[in-house]
C-alpha cells in the first residue's frame, strides 16, 4: 500500500440480541472447561490496533452473499456472510470484528444485524467495546469509556498500568501527533450459540445484515474501507481497506494472521459489475424482484488462496472489466471506471498491460507467482491510498503509476502470500514493496546500459541498487527516527521507518548474503510461509540461513544488523545516529572484516 435471499426472511424474526453491555448466558450443558474465545489476537504489550482479531477458533473459509443496491449504497434484505471456522478450544461464546456504526462525517457505516445462526440454529449476540490483551478487568471492561484512545497515557498512567489502551485513536483533530481520539467503539460482535462448540469442531456462522457500508477512521486520521463512488451518480463502490476497513462492510476476524479462503456471490443492479478477489467463475442475470425491480446480476468470484483481512476486495460499479490468459498461465484482469476520460484510460491501459512483464520480472527474485490470477482495478474515488488487494490491485483517483504498480505487485508475494503476523510487522512487507520500486530503477538503468545479460547492463543494474543504498544511508532526515518494528497507529504507514528504512536494509542484505543467496532466501521464505503469516524472528532466520559465512561471530553480527535496522530508534542527524552495520561495497562501516570474517 502507498497512502494518500428468501431463506433469510424466516431468520429475521429469530435474531436474539442481548441488551447492550449484558453478558449472555452460557449454552446449557457446557462443561466447566468451556469458556469465551479471546477478544483479540494481539499479545500483551502490543500497541498497534491491539483490539483486533478474535481467538478460540481458526478462520477457514468465508462465503460473501452480498446483495447491494448501488444507487442507494445499501446492503439489501438477504445480504449475509457465512464464516466457516474450527474451534481451538471449547467455546461458550466467541467474537467477530464489525464496525456497524461509524463517524458519519467521514462516510462511516450504518448497518443493522437482522439475525445470526451458528450451525443453522439461532444464536444470541451483543456488541461490546474491546479490551486490551491482559486486561486485569477481564474480557469486558466494566468501565470501557475510561479507555480514552490515547497511546501516551493509558488508563492509570504509565506507572501503574503499562498496558496499552483498548483501541487505537480515531483522530478528531488536525494534529495526528496529539493522538487525541474517542472512546473505543463497540466493534466486538460477541455471539453465543444455542449449544456450546466442542474443541476441534468445524462450525458455521451466518450473519444477516443490511444498511450502509462505510469507511473506518485510522490512527493517522486517514480513512479506509467501502468508499462510495458517485461519478456518475449512483455508480457504486470502491473498496480499499488497509488496515481495518474490511470490518466496515462485513463481520470477520479482522487480523492479518487470520486468513480464510473466499467465495463471493455478489448480486447487484443489472448493468453494474462486481469485482472481487481470485477468479470470476460465473455471471448470471436474474429476473426483477423486490430488491431489484430492474433486474440484477450475480457475480461469483472464487479464491482458493487464503486472504488476509485487509486484502479482501469487493467493489461494485460501472467498471469495464476484461481478462486475458498470459503465456505464463496466469489469468490477468483489467478494470477501469467507465467515466474515466478516454485519453486517461488509454494512458492507464498502457501501464496495466505491463502486469505480466512486471510479474515475470519480479518472479526472478521472489520465485513463482503465488496465485492463479492477478489484476488491477482503477477507480474514480479519491481514496487515501492505492492498495495491494490480493490478485486485484486498486488504484484510486482514476489513474495508475508505473512505480506504484511495481510496488503493489511486489506485495502479491510480500503481504499477500506471506502476510505479517501482527500489525507491528507492517514494515517487513512495505520494505519489500519499496525494494520492488528500487528494482524497477535498476532495471531501467540496465536497459539503458545494454540490457540484461550484457556485462554493462548487469553492472548498471547492480550499481543502481548500490547508489540507492548510499543515497538513503547518507541522509540526515527522519529515516533513522522511529524503529520500524515499533510503530504507533499514527506512524504505522510513515514513509521513513515503514518503507524506506527496511527497503534500504534489504539492499544491504543483498550485499551481505550475495546476490544469488539473497534471491534464494526470498524464495525459501515464500515456500516456507506462503499462504500464512510470518514473525520477525522467522523472517530474520530465513535470511540467516543463507549467510555465506555461518560462523558464530557472523551469525551474531547479522542478528545485530537486524536489531540496528529494524528495532532501533536513533536521534535525528545521521552520522553515528544510524545503523553501524551496512554491507560490502556500500557506504558506512560495512559488515565483514577485510579477511571475510566477523571476529
Amino acid at each position: 500500500m502507498i497512502r494518500r435471499l428468501a431463506a433469510a426472511s424466516a431468520l429475521l424474526v429469530a435474531a436474539v440480541a442481548a441488551p447492550a453491555g449484558a453478558a449472555a448466558a452460557a449454552p446449557p450443558g457446557a462443561p466447566g472447561h468451556c469458556g469465551s474465545g479471546l477478544r483479540t489476537l494481539s499479545h500483551y504489550g502490543d500497541h498497534v490496533y491491539p483490539e483486533t482479531g478474535n481467538g478460540g477458533y481458526t478462520s477457514l473459509h468465508t462465503d460473501v452473499h452480498m446483495i447491494y443496491d448501488a444507487p442507494s449504497n445499501q446492503f439489501l434484505p438477504g445480504n449475509h456472510v457465512v464464516l466457516t471456522d474450527r474451534a481451538t478450544q471449547c467455546l461458550t461464546d466467541f467474537s467477530l470484528d464489525f464496525e456497524r456504526h461509524g463517524v458519519d462525517a467521514n462516510g462511516g457505516p450504518d448497518m443493522t444485524i437482522q439475525a445470526i445462526t451458528v450451525n443453522g440454529k439461532p444464536a444470541s449476540f451483543r456488541f461490546v467495546q474491546p479490551t486490551y490483551p491482559g486486561d486485569p478487568n477481564g474480557q469486558n471492561d466494566p468501565n470501557p469509556l475510561a479507555h480514552q484512545a490515547s497511546q501516551v497515557n493509558p488508563v492509570g498512567g504509565p506507572d501503574n498500568n503499562p498496558l496499552p489502551p483498548a483501541c487505537a485513536p480515531q483522530v478528531t483533530g488536525d494534529d495526528v501527533n496529539a493522538q487525541n481520539g474517542e472512546p473505543c467503539p463497540a466493534n466486538k460482535l460477541v455471539i453465543t450459540p444455542a449449544h456450546y462448540i466442542h474443541p476441534s469442531e468445524t462450525f458455521q456462522v451466518t450473519v444477516y445484515y443490511t444498511g450502509r457500508p462505510g469507511v473506518h477512521t485510522d490512527g493517522d486520521g486517514t480513512t479506509d474501507g467501502w468508499f462510495r463512488s458517485d461519478n456518475p451518480p449512483g455508480d457504486g463502490s470502491f473498496v480499499t481497506t488497509e488496515p481495518l476497513g474490511t470490518e466496515d462492510w462485513m463481520p470477520l476476524n479482522n487480523h492479518p494472521s487470520a486468513k480464510p479462503t473466499y467465495d463471493f456471490y455478489d448480486t447487484v443492479n443489472a448493468g453494474k459489475t462486481a469485482i472481487a478477489n481470485g477468479v470470476l467463475l460465473s455471471t448470471v442475470g436474474n429476473a426483477p424482484d423486490k430488491n431489484f425491480p430492474g433486474g440484477s446480476t450475480t457475480f461469483h468470484w472464487h479464491s482458493a488462496a487464503t486472504i488476509a483481512c485487509y486484502l479482501v476486495e469487493n467493489s461494485v460499479g460501472d467498471y469495464d472489466l476484461t481478462s486475458r490468459r498470459g503465456d505464463d498461465g496466469i489469468l490477468y484482469y483489467e478494470a477501469q471506471g467507465s467515466s474515466i476520460p478516454a485519453a486517461q484510460k488509454q494512458t492507464n491501459l498502457a501501464i496495466m498491460d505491463q502486469q505480466q512483464d512486471i510479474t515475470d520480472f519480479q518472479a526472478q527474485f521472489n520465485g513463482p507467482f503465488p496465485f492463479t490470477s492477478d489484476g488491477v482495478l482503477v477507480g474514480i474515488p479519491s481514496a487515501s491510498f492505492e492498495e495491494e488487494m490480493q490478485t486485484m490491485i486498486t488504484f484510486q483517483g482514476g489513474r495508475i503509476g508505473l512505480g506504484t504498480f511495481y510496488h503493489e505487485n511486489m506485495h502479491q508475494w510480500w503481504g499477500d502470500n506471506v502476510s505479517e503476523g501482527n500489525w507491528n510487522l507492517t514494515f517487513f512487507k512495505e520494505g519489500m514493496a519499496t525494494l520492488g520500486q528500487y528494482l524497477l530503477n535498476a532495471r531501467t538503468a540496465q536497459t539503458a546500459a545494454g540490457g540484461p545479460g550484457t556485462p554493462a547492463g548487469d553492472a548498471a543494474f547492480d550499481q543502481s541498487l548500490v547508489n540507492q543504498f548510499n543515497a538513503n544511508y547518507t541522509t540526515t532526515r527522519a529515516l533513522w527516527v522511529g524503529a520500524p518494528s515499533d510503530p504507533t497507529p499514527a506512524s504505522l504507514f510513515s514513509n521513513s521507518p515503514t518503507y524506506t528504512r527496511p527497503g534500504t536494509a534489504y539492499l544491504a542484505l543483498r550485499e551481505i548474503l550475495g546476490h544469488d543467496n539473497f534471491a534464494k532466501a526470498l524464495q525459501r521464505i515464500q515456500r516456507d510461509y506462503g499462504g500464512g503469516s510470518i514473525t520477525e524472528r522467522q523472517l530474520e532466520n530465513g535470511f540467516a540461513h543463507f549467510l555465506p559465512n555461518r560462523s558464530k561471530p557472523c551469525q551474531a553480527r547479522l542478528s545485530e544488523f537486524f536489531t540496528q535496522w529494524f528495532d532501533t530508534s536513533y536521534p535525528p542527524g545521521g552520522g553515528a545516529n544510524r545503523p553501524q552495520l551496512t554491507g560490502p561495497g556500500l557506504a558506512g562501516p560495512g559488515f565483514y572484516n577485510a579477511d571475510g570474517s566477523c571476529s
